[in-house]
């Protein structure tokens, strides 16, 4: 079995370089967060060492075991994948918030207006028209569950990467470096700040109807200061296509399904609730929804094929060796 961390590395490896390429380019213009991200995750791999040692501590005296330390000690190499694998993790999230900040820069925000037309296109009005009048009435719970997106998904890869190795774990981890490249990629594709900033970057009043609930109007600011001031805060920068609150709110789905499947629909139920949010709240246009469920099945799909390459080789070196053997 193929383990997820060499090809997940590689893939970050090359969104920094692609990064840095973006950057010489647009001059280095902005501040990123770098030494935050660092800290979180050290944090992260601190305090779930601590209950680790406790639980380990716990289990030694359980067992009468005379010399806990030196077990202790023997036993911690078995952290260092988690510890690598949190690393990781925060080095791709810091290198999106670096390319989202260097977006505006690199790139203005020119495809608003078009993707605005597409969603008019679709449902002849404006798509967060046709949310309001179907879901208008939950607004405000939708608007408080849309801020759980960033717990959800912190748990949920936290919790993968702490799992023993296996087919799904390393599918699941690593159709999601994938999926976050796929996102980097999309956002200078199609440069978007979405229907909620349309008329702070110049586009005009087309959305100023959109109803703002607290949570939306806190968030809104806190990445508009940050805009203006050249990044530099975590979870920050502005870029609506594709929109990857639907991309990971699917894939927690899939996660869910691979491991327990009996609860997969409750996945769904929170992906589809993240989906009419995104569209709801004025953070994206339906289109960014459509663009990350198509990101997302892809990246699902495209984490196997190193597995099924790295089996295929193995088994090629297994012939090979028993021609050997025979050729003998």
């Amino acid at each position: 079995m193929m383990n997820w961390a060499a090809p997940a590395a590689a893939i970050v490896a090359v969104e920094y370089l692609i990064a840095l390429a973006i950057g010489a380019s647009a001059g280095f213009r902005y501040s990123i967060p770098f030494a935050a991200y660092a800290i979180s995750a050290l944090t992260i791999v601190c305090g779930v060492a601590t209950l680790a040692i406790v639980a380990r501590l716990l289990v030694y005296a359980r067992q009468r075991e005379p010399h806990p330390t030196r077990r202790l000690i023997g036993e911690a190499p078995r952290f260092a994948p988690f510890s690598a694998g949190v690393i990781l993790v925060a080095l791709q999230i810091g290198v999106l918030t670096w390319t989202k900040t260097m977006l505006p820069i690199a790139s203005s925000f020119w495809a608003d207006p078009l993707l605005a037309s597409m969603d008019h296109t679709i449902f002849h009005a404006e798509s967060w028209r046709v949310a309001q009048s179907l879901f208008g009435w939950a607004e405000p719970l939708i608007d408080k569950v849309y801020i759980s997106w960033v717990p959800v998904k912190l748990v949920t890869l936290i919790l993968l990467v702490a799992l023993p190795e296996s087919r799904a774990k390393t599918q699941a981890l690593l159709s999601y470096f994938i999926l976050m490249a796929m996102v980097a990629i999309g956002q200078y594709l199609l440069p978007s700040a979405g229907p909620i900033f349309y008329a702070q970057i110049g586009f005009g009043g087309r959305f100023a109807a959109l109803p703002t609930e607290p949570w939306v109007a806190t968030v809104k600011s806190y990445l508009w200061q940050d805009y203006l001031r050249g990044g530099g805060k975590l979870g920050t920068g502005i870029s609506a296509m594709p929109s990857l609150h639907v991309a990971i709110a699917l894939w927690v789905a899939l996660v869910l399904r691979a491991y327990l499947p009996s609860f997969s629909i409750i996945g769904f139920a929170y992906c589809v609730i993240i989906l009419i949010g995104s569209v709801l709240l004025g953070w994206h246009y339906v289109v960014d929804g459509i663009a990350a469920i198509g990101i997302t099945l892809v990246a699902w799909q495209a984490a196997i094929v190193p597995e099924r390459l790295w089996a295929a080789f193995c088994q090629h070196r297994e012939l090979r060796s028993a021609w050997s053997t025979v050729g003998r």
